[in-house]
């Protein structure tokens, strides 16, 4: 999916999908930008080669710093350690 956003979606410099304004397929794609660097952090695992892909990097960067979406993101810290408790509770759970 990230090399087809890349190659394809991200091209001749567009800030976002649609041109220079955020629209529904920037929405759409905001698991790309949010989610794969709370997964990331959580799971301390390696998602992407940043240097692969400049463009989603980029698109990354553009779409959070829209006031209405980085106003209503939820806090990649706090999303993380309520990931971390709940992996703890299945790990307990699964050794009793």
């Amino acid at each position: 999916m990230l090399e087809a956003m890349e190659e394809y979606a991200l091209i001749g410099g567009k800030k976002f999908f649609g041109g220079d304004e955020i629209n529904m397929v920037d929405i759409a794609f905001c698991m790309v930008a949010h989610w794969l660097g709370v997964i990331k952090d959580a799971a301390g695992l390696k998602v992407f080669e940043p240097h692969k892909f400049v463009q989603v990097i980029s698109w990354i960067q553009n779409f959070k710093s829209v006031p209405v979406i980085k106003d209503n993101l939820p806090k990649t810290d706090k999303i993380v350690a309520y990931l971390m408790r709940r992996k703890e509770i299945l790990l307990t759970s699964k050794s009793n």
